[in-house]
């Protein structure tokens, strides 16, 4: 009888032996017992994006995926020997990484896996790192009604509402996992997907096949070349930081548009097939030059880290002028193909035909091809010996740098006689800066002209030479032609038409011409009574007849103005551009415009007194003693009334006066502003005890500021100016008048 007793606790013993060895070799006893589920709030998986070397996908739909990590690229092994796109693979990598727990269920209470998403539909991944180790195995199931919000993602615009995906059943493949379903927040970064994530698995996988013509950025390229049958472009940079401008080598040596850089750049990055196949599925000429419509080359800097070969999109004609695609093979080195052809979109709105890929949509838009920060000083001149000189100093006032004008005239050569020398108008030196470094050319005319004279340029109305930070300084020139323009009209009621040469060479000769019959024609009368004749030569015009009508003819000439840079050895280069008439405005040599905003250099303790006459007010006369205790007194007329002034606001003029800003200088020769001020609606005289440079008074000088309404009635917006320091007129704004006309006196 002690028999059984003795062999169950044998059997006791034995078991629990045997648990403490399990216990030993694998830490736990889940296999028995079953795992206990991760906590809510952890993710699935702990390992980094960069680990992973491989990945492994059985699709839903039956379809295998096998994707290595090479030193340069993600490629397919498994179902093309093709580029993956790296964003897509980027997009799973995260995904796995940051599988964060929203809810657990258990596997032993799932009746059905088919409800989950886990049997048919299931997405079954595995990713290894380089050592062919898993770091995870798990099946995707279906979606489920709440929605996951990245809280590390910080939008661009946080008004905007951030986006969400579904979150969705995953049931880890391990075995220490799998007694669990969880429920996992997708995180997805909008830059790389913005799809679903069982969306990247659709179409037979083709998402994880790259669609783009450049699979390395072109951000990282160091040269592009566009070409076509009959020209070849080519464009360089020096090295790849945002410094670096890129330049047009060929066929030109051509500064670039800061514009249309850009949108290549990021054309080139973006562009992309509707659908990938492979090289067997069309039947494509061989790729030689003959075969091919145009072709888009990169060549990339070359590091340690990043040693791309050069990558080359061949563009196939289109199959008809219908055909939606083009097909596009591309070449990795001189000889390697890659083994798909891409089908590009070509409709006229598509990324493709944006691209801007010819020389004059490339090359830079404005007359230097610089921009303001490259330059350290401008010489502005004509043929008459007037000249600008503008050049970046420090003021000692504002502590910064600022431009500074020197206005001079050459009256002999190496001799100036100085009209202007001091800061200069901020506006009008923006406004001439934007005419050099901003606004765009008309036309870029001749990019082979042999002939200067054709364009004015062998006599030139404007040398521009520009002296950069780094460099040599560049000279350009500015021409100036007259073409003759030709008008016509039907006597006594026609309308005015311009004609062409021909025409008119054939109505000086008495002879007909198509242009002459519509213009004679009854159905060129207006109603309204012809004016502005003289604007066409037809206020005295040559007279002929057609087709029993009295036509009126009349000849202008109309100013065409011309640029380009002198090379080296100071000749025009063969390229020149067409620039606007009203370019040559905002170049002026007259040294009223460069002057100064400042209309006064004066301290608040040299001034001693000051007189104020308003229209129709008795003077008002004020001294003044900056040191003094009590430094103000007032009379007016022969009134004391130094007890009535506002001293805070006679401080407050005494500030503005000492830096009253005008708003445009109008010339020694302005008609308007000297009738109206003969009788100015405020005048100011000032009286300045000068102060040399030892400290020693040099005696009292009076500034006087004249004022005058530029219109009557409340509509007037600016006053006409006339100081006694300077000789030319000016604007002020009606905000600075009413702080200098305010009322000092209590009433």
């Amino acid at each position: 009888m002690k028999i059984l007793p003795t062999l169950l606790v044998s059997l006791l013993t034995i078991a629990l032996g045997f648990l403490a060895v399990m216990q030993q070799l694998k830490g736990n006893l889940d296999f028995l017992f079953g795992s206990p589920p991760l906590e809510t709030g952890t993710t699935v998986y702990t390992f980094h994006p960069d680990e992973v070397a491989r990945i492994q996908i059985l699709n839903h739909d039956g379809t295998r995926a096998e994707v290595v990590k090479t030193e340069t690229s993600w490629m397919l092994k498994e179902p093309w020997q093709d580029h993956a796109d790296a964003r897509t693979i980027r997009s799973l990598v995260d995904f796995a990484a940051r599988l964060q727990i929203e809810e657990i269920i258990d596997r032993d209470e799932v009746e059905n896996m088919s409800d989950y998403g886990l049997k048919k539909d299931r997405i079954e991944v595995q990713l290894f790192d380089t050592k062919g180790r898993s770091l995870c195995h798990f099946r995707i199931g279906r979606y489920t009604s709440w929605r996951s919000f990245d809280p590390l993602l910080k939008p661009d615009d946080p008004t905007k509402k951030p986006p969400s995906f579904p979150t969705l059943i995953i049931h880890p493949a391990e075995n220490a996992l799998k007694d669990h379903l969880y429920v996992c927040a997708d995180f997805a970064n909008p830059a790389l997907r913005t799809v679903l994530m069982r969306d990247l698995f659709s179409g037979g996988l083709r998402l994880f096949r790259d669609h783009r013509l450049f699979y390395h950025s072109p951000t990282l390229a160091s040269r592009i070349t566009l070409k076509e049958k009959n020209s070849e472009i080519t464009l360089r940079r020096e090295n790849s930081t945002k410094e670096s401008e890129w330049k047009i080598e060929k066929p030109y040596q051509l500064a670039t548009s800061p514009k249309a850089m850009p949108r290549l750049i990021e054309g080139l990055a973006a562009l992309q097939a509707g659908a990938v196949v492979d090289k067997s599925s069309l039947a494509l000429p061989p790729p030689l030059p003959e075969n091919i419509a145009f072709s888009i080359g990169l060549e990339y800097f070359q590091t340690e880290a990043f040693t791309a070969d050069p990558v080359t999109a061949l563009f196939y004609p289109p199959e008809s002028e219908d055909a939606k695609v083009v097909p596009v093979v591309i070449m990795n080195g001189k000889t390697k193909q890659r083994d798909a052809i891409l089908l590009v979109p070509r409709s006229p709105g598509s990324l493709l035909a944006s691209l801007p890929r010819d020389v004059n949509s490339l090359r830079s838009r404005n007359m230097t091809a610089m921009s303001v920060r490259q330059v350290k000083s401008v010489t502005l001149q004509d043929f008459t010996g007037r000249r600008v000189d503008l050049s970046l100093e420090t003021d000692p006032h504002e502590r910064a740098e600022r431009w500074f004008a020197r206005v001079a005239r050459e009256d002999a050569p190496g001799e100036f006689a100085i009209s202007y020398d001091g800061p200069a108008n901020s506006k009008q030196v923006f406004d001439f800066f934007e005419s050099l470094f901003k606004n765009e050319v008309i036309q870029f005319t001749n990019d082979a002209a042999t002939s200067p004279e054709d364009y004015g340029l062998d006599r030139p109305i404007r040398r521009i030479t520009i002296t950069p930070r780094e460099g040599k300084p560049v000279t350009h020139i500015i021409g100036e032609t007259f073409t003759p323009k030709y008008y016509a009209r039907r006597s006594p009621r026609g309308r005015v038409i311009e004609i062409s040469p021909e025409a008119w060479e054939a109505a000086k000769k008495g002879e007909t011409h198509p242009e002459l019959k519509t213009v004679a024609s009854p159905a060129t009368d207006s109603d309204l009574v012809p004016s502005g004749l003289e604007l066409f030569g037809l206020d005295r015009p040559t007279v002929i007849e057609i087709d029993g009508s009295e036509l009126h003819l009349g000849q202008t000439k109309s100013r065409l103005f011309f640029a380009s840079q002198l090379d080296p050895e100071g000749s025009p280069t063969p390229h020149v551009v067409e620039i606007a008439p009203d370019q040559l405005g905002l170049m002026p040599l007259a040294a009223f415009h460069w002057r100064g905003e400042r209309l006064w250099n004066i301290n608040r303790f040299e001034i001693k007194g000051l007189e104020i006459q308003k229209r129709g007010e008795p003077t008002l006369a004020l001294s003044y003693d900056f040191y003094a205790p009590e430094p103000w007194s007032a009379t007016r007329g022969a009134v004391d009334v130094t007890s009535l002034l506002n001293t805070n606001k006679a401080e407050k003029l005494i500030k503005k006066l000492t830096d009253i800003e005008v708003q445009k200088w109008i010339g020694p020769v302005a008609e308007n502003a000297s009738v109206r001020l003969a009788d100015p609606s405020l005048t100011i005289s000032v009286l300045i005890e000068e102060i040399a440079d030892d400290g020693r008074s040099t005696g009292k000088v009076t500034r006087n500021l004249t004022l005058s309404e530029v219109i009557d009635g409340p509509a007037n917006r600016f006053y006409f100016g006339k100081s006694d320091s300077h000789q030319d007129y000016f604007l002020l704004d009606n905000a600075t008048h009413e702080r200098l006309s305010v009322d000092l006196l209590v009433k």
